[in-house]
């Protein structure tokens, strides 16, 4: 039986039994964990992306062109952070010899001081998430992850190469473009199947009740609300027992697009396997049930 199927006068699964067998939805939510634990470790201004950062120019001196491809980082966004981190004293830029036009990035003396402290927090705090699996199943989750970016490999210090919380990003965004580019495929925009699959299961319900089904806080799923809502994929009444609060079900264009969405996760899934191998997908789906439950 399929994640789409449900026997007649069954209850509906729980919205997170029902997405488990999605390896792109156990490793988006390892990665929010991950994440995290490592932001409580760093010092106040600091992000796991400016680790990252300092990590790679620790090795010598990158582009900032060339920086934001590696790390996934779009134009503006890398200008913003470096911005921030020149203003902390931690990175300079200066001009490329080869290309006047561009900047090379470089850590400063700072940079150096202040990388070997988080590196130290962050490995202390990246063993801990990981710990549910021990440290044998600890390195099995790397090599799996690795497998998902292996362009990854031999072009980022081994610092990051091995950091569960960098390479759970790198490969949640991965398997999120892979789902994007199978839905597009039959014709649908990628829009958030989590929630839709958790009003599914609960409606009709509120709004903050379905916040609190997905484990997050009720403005933080407004902005989703309203996309639904204005894709017609949800109804959005006010509720009879208290006039300030909606009321959210799926429409009949929601439940055909969750259908529909969810054989396109399928898909992805088994292209997944196809790619991995199935029981490297199995392991590595089962070892990020353990580190969530951890």
């Amino acid at each position: 039986m399929t994640v789409t199927d449900q026997a007649p006068g069954r209850p509906r699964d729980e919205p997170a039994e029902r997405m488990a067998g999605y390896t792109g939805y156990l490793a988006r939510l390892a990665a929010q964990r991950a994440a995290g634990v490592v932001q409580a470790v760093l010092p106040p201004g600091r992000t796991p992306r400016d680790l990252a950062i300092l990590c790679v120019l620790a090795e010598g001196p990158v582009s900032q062109a060339s920086l934001g491809n590696l790390l996934e980082v779009n134009r503006t966004v890398m200008i913003s952070v470096i911005d921030e981190l020149e203003a902390a004293g931690l990175v300079r830029r200066q001009r490329d010899p080869e290309d006047r036009r561009r900047y090379a990035l470089l850590i400063t003396e700072a940079g150096v001081v202040a990388l070997e402290r988080m590196r130290e927090a962050v490995g202390g705090a990246d063993r801990a998430f990981t710990a549910a699996v021990g440290e044998a199943g600890a390195r099995r989750l790397m090599r799996l992850l690795a497998l998902i970016v292996s362009e990854l490999s031999g072009a980022v210090p081994e610092s990051l190469a091995g950091a569960s919380w960098f390479l759970l990003d790198h490969a949640t965004g991965r398997l999120r473009r892979h789902r994007e580019l199978a839905m597009r495929a039959i014709g649908l925009e990628p829009r958030c199947v989590g929630m839709l699959v958790a009003l599914d299961s609960a409606q009709p319900c509120t709004q903050e009740r379905l916040a609190e089904r997905m484990g997050v806080t009720g403005p933080t799923i407004v902005p989703a609300v309203d996309e639904l809502y204005s894709a017609g994929l949800i109804h959005r009444d006010r509720n009879p027992a208290d006039r300030r609060a909606h009321v959210l079900r799926l429409t009949p264009g929601g439940e055909e697009y969750l259908g529909a969405a969810l054989t396109a996760e399928d898909g992805a899934q088994r292209d997944l396997a196809a790619s991995l191998g199935p029981a490297e997908t199995a392991e590595l789906n089962a070892l990020l049930m353990t580190v969530l439950a951890g």
